[in-house]
């Protein structure tokens, strides 16, 4: 299912983070289950790695998902906002050794924009070279 990305004036990851909301409050993923991964969200929706990430990183920040280190995201319990299946200890232990991998996967996703907009650049700046070499060759004619 791509996103409606002409016809929703919203951010393609505010669009993506309300596909997977809907699906944890109808009930589709259930507390505890495994999101699909980063990159089957990526080509299922038609969106950016980043992006991914984005909707992602809010639904963690809402409550309704947490990640494991290696593992994936996963729904979250809503009544108690530990992970499902987790006794007391587990979701204090959880607390105590955060095992959320966004702040590297931000690091990551930053790299990586960082690195096509350095090539964006380089692409305005051959083509502006080229347009001022137009412009002149006409001035001089």
């Amino acid at each position: 299912m791509r996103l409606p990305l002409e016809d929703d004036s919203r951010p393609p990851y505010i669009q993506a983070a309300e596909v997977l909301r809907r699906e944890i409050s109808t009930g589709r993923l259930k507390a505890g289950d495994k999101l699909p991964s980063a990159r089957t969200l990526q080509d299922r929706y038609g969106i950016a790695s980043s992006t991914v990430q984005n909707a992602l990183r809010l639904l963690k920040s809402e409550g309704l998902i947490y990640s494991v280190q290696g593992r994936g995201s996963f729904v979250r319990n809503s009544t108690s906002g530990a992970p499902a299946g987790t006794t007391p200890d587990q979701s204090r232990e959880q607390e105590a050794e955060p095992t959320d991998p966004t702040p590297d996967h931000t690091a990551e996703s930053l790299a990586q924009d960082v690195a096509e907009l350095k090539t964006a650049v380089k692409q305005l700046e051959e083509t502006l070279s080229r347009l001022a070499a137009i412009v002149q060759a006409q001035q001089d004619r």
